[in-house]
């Protein structure tokens, strides 16, 4: 089995898993404030995850959210859950993801979303797909015709959100990083936006998004590494307009 299945049942074997207690009383607890919560689901879907890599892959190296911080030219970047927040309070917006990179090059991305019955996925140079679909970017042409996605609220100024939503059609927030960003792939929305973000919050975006046909930038408009922090995607055909109005706004309001 090559990485890739590899990769695409392990995100359906865990999304199962997660399913089996969602919307039920779970062990949370905060880990580096009171917004950030890790629960008992995180840290036994991120084992599974990590056991089942180690013994397939056992030369390849691990980043994982919940404590497991390896480096290596050929590295598997994980969150177990990926909206946990909504997970624990029984909201249906969270995913599973996996991704895989060599030299710093995320080379291949998997979303598996356990609520949709939705498997995202591609390896560079074949195409993005969602359940043996392919999918592409939404044909959305002007950037006031667009409906796109926020990461999270917190951290944006009322400057930053203003300055967007007063140009386009309508602005969502879904809660998980990958699924904001996948849906973008899907042609569901036609951009999201990222802010302070951390590798394994967009890994398998970095991947997926290029093979749907969409543009991913930092938020300046160079290029989107794993370490960007801040991230833009769209469908490409507005995607300097939005990067113009982000950069309208002081800077003291958009990074950090």
């Amino acid at each position: 089995m090559d990485r890739l299945d590899f990769a695409i049942k392990l995100s359906r074997d865990v999304g199962f898993y997660l399913l089996r207690y969602w919307g039920k009383a779970l062990n949370v607890r905060e880990k580096s404030s009171f917004q950030d919560l890790v629960s008992d689901c995180d840290l036994e879907a991120q084992r599974i995850i990590v056991e089942k890599i180690q013994k397939s892959y056992p030369n390849d190296s691990i980043l994982a959210e919940e404590g497991l911080f390896e480096t290596g030219n050929k590295i598997w970047i994980i969150d177990p859950i990926d909206g946990t927040m909504n997970y624990v309070h029984g909201l249906p917006s969270f995913g599973v993801a996996i991704a895989y990179a060599e030299n710093n090059e995320v080379v291949m991305g998997v979303i598996n979303d356990p609520i949709m019955g939705e498997t995202f996925y591609a390896l560079r140079g074949q195409g993005a797909f969602v359940n043996g679909e392919r999918i592409r970017v939404s044909q959305t042409g002007k950037l006031k015709n667009s409906i796109g996605n926020i990461g999270f609220y917190v951290g944006f100024t009322g400057k930053f959100i203003n300055a967007v939503e007063t140009r386009v059609r309508r602005i969502r927030m879904t809660g998980s990083a990958v699924i904001g960003g996948a849906y973008v792939a899907c042609g569901r929305f036609d951009f999201f936006i990222a802010r302070r973000a951390n590798p394994w919050d967009i890994a398998p975006l970095l991947a997926i998004m290029p093979e749907a046909g969409g543009v991913v930038t930092d938020i300046q408009g160079g290029k989107a590494t794993l370490n960007s922090g801040n991230y833009v995607f769209s469908n490409g055909l507005f995607h300097d307009e939005l990067l113009n109005v982000i950069s309208s706004v002081e800077e003291d309001s958009t990074v950090g």
